[in-house]
């Protein structure tokens, strides 16, 4: 058996807020109290062993959480069992997706604010399911220069929704061309929510059929909502990712842009600018004071334009077949909608946290009615102008730390501006658009005590704006490992 790691952390934290600011609990896996609270957290597992073509390994993290919403609460982080064959790796349970852009050290995360996937980022609880990943893998006659990876994984929910007991479809399919020091990544990283129970609609279709239907992206039978007839069955969203890194001589440059899509009309680009565009810089040496830095542009304004049809002219009428699901009108593809559904009304969460950018404040947000204890309808605000910078490295060249800024202008969703005239159905431009600003910090410190296997976990979070209000937290753990 491979070498063996295991560790525990204990960790309080205090808020001026009813609840912690927004670093303090984004992009940590849903784990983290939302209100004041305590957290410990024990791991243990094995890791892959480069030399060997077929092994195992095994990994578990539990969490218990004491918040206001809470007395206690045991959450299953990570339990999972992987299996690994020459380029394939099967992972069968609970089990983290992989973290780009990250910091000094793994445990403190990723310095990106998505940790560099726009759609699945590590904001949420991990699911239960079976994930088949293809690693790098050379195609023949090209010399190592173009390679094909990606993964196929099927995960259930296991939280209180609007279609209980929905299933999730991820696929991830990419091409990396590399010359020299230079590699070009490319593809799609495409999901779907699909069968289930709704109380509005029935039973949602299912089955080794449906399955294959959804899988590629066809429309529904008889048995699916009308919705998804005309359209593709179950909710279908994704991101189109294209990245180009540059490996220096004990450094690397990255640029990213990560679109996310919700229907067809956004796969055919119809959305541009929409985007997370990254820019990150890493040394391979982590002793120094900055090691890792990543600055991001958030735009998701667009989405396809602000009108999904209009009226057919008479002429156009006339052409059309009148059984056909929009009769008398011609689809024009915008209001996309990111990360939000109709028959599957919770959209793109999970436990009442964004899957994807956490940016993407859920439903309840604002007012302060959200709990993620209760149904979560979707996300509140997916059209956002965003500023982010995260660096990392060593205080002192001792201390690992990570810095997150974030200052972002925020204007709900075409249905619900969060201020001012709605840009729905109106040309694009007309409106002259007002949004609500927020800025939100963190900073976190690994401080090793002495030579014993304890590190110090202190750190601080600050919120300042018009969503998520004003507030200041301290957090302080203790980590054996």
């Amino acid at each position: 058996m491979n070498e063996f790691f295991y560790s525990l952390m204990l960790l309080g934290g205090l808020s001026s807020s009813p609840q912690m600011p927004f670093w303090a609990t984004a992009g940590q896996y849903g784990i983290m109290p939302d209100t004041p609270g305590a957290l410990a957290v024990i791991s243990a597992g094995t890791e892959f062993d480069p030399s060997r073509t077929l092994q195992w390994r095994f990994g578990t993290s539990l969490a218990v959480r004491s918040d206001a919403l809470d007395s206690f609460e045991l959450l299953p982080d990570e339990l999972y069992a992987s299996l690994r064959c020459w380029k394939l790796d099967l992972d069968l349970g609970f089990k983290h997706k992989e973290r780009f852009f990250m910091a000094n050290t793994a445990a403190l995360g990723s310095v990106s604010s998505t940790s560099g996937n726009v759609v699945w980022s590590a904001n949420a609880r991990t699911m239960p399911g079976i994930n088949l990943t293809l690693r790098p893998l050379d195609i023949p006659f090209t010399r190592g220069h173009l390679q094909l990876l990606g993964s196929w994984g099927d995960y259930a929910t296991t939280d209180e929704r609007a279609v209980r007991g929905a299933w999730i479809h991820n696929m991830q399919a990419f091409l990396r061309l590399n010359i020299g020091p230079v590699s070009f990544t490319a593809g799609v990283d495409h999901n779907a929510v699909w069968a289930g129970y709704s109380d509005q609609f029935g039973k949602m279709p299912n089955g080794i059929m449906n399955y294959l239907r959804m899988c590629v992206g066809d429309s529904g039978r008889a048995d699916a909502t009308l919705n998804d007839q005309y359209n593709v069955l179950g909710n279908q969203l994704g991101a189109e990712r294209f990245r180009l890194d540059y490996r220096a001589d004990g450094w690397t440059l990255s640029l990213q842009h990560d679109i996310p899509y919700d229907d067809r009309s956004g796969m055919r680009f119809q959305n541009f600018p929409d985007g997370v565009n990254t820019i990150a810089f890493s040394l391979d040496r982590k002793d120094a004071w900055i090691s890792d830095v990543a600055y991001e542009w958030h735009y998701t304004m667009y989405q396809s334009g602000t009108m999904h049809q209009r009226e057919a002219t008479e002429e156009e009428k006339a052409a059309q077949d009148p059984s056909i699901f929009h009769y008398g009108y011609i689809i024009l593809g915008g209001l996309d909608n990111y990360f939000n559904n109709g028959e599957y009304a919770s959209g793109w969460t999970l436990h009442g946290r964004t899957i994807g950018n956490p940016l993407f404040y859920p439903a309840g947000t604002r007012d302060g009615s959200w709990s993620r204890k209760g149904m979560t309808r979707g996300v509140e605000n997916n059209r956002i102008k965003a500023h982010h910078l995260g660096i990392s490295g060593r205080l002192a060249r001792v201390v690992p730390y990570k810095l997150m800024l974030t200052y972002s202008t925020n204007y709900g969703t075409y249905g619900k501006p969060y201020n001012g005239e709605s840009q729905k159905d109106k040309p694009w431009g007309t409106v002259m658009e007002t949004g609500l600003h927020q800025f939100s910090a963190g900073l976190q410190l690994e401080i090793p005590l002495g030579r014993t296997r304890l590190t110090l976990l202190p750190a601080a979070y600050l919120d300042r704006g018009e969503v998520l209000g004003n507030s200041f937290a301290a957090t302080l753990g203790l980590r054996f490992q």
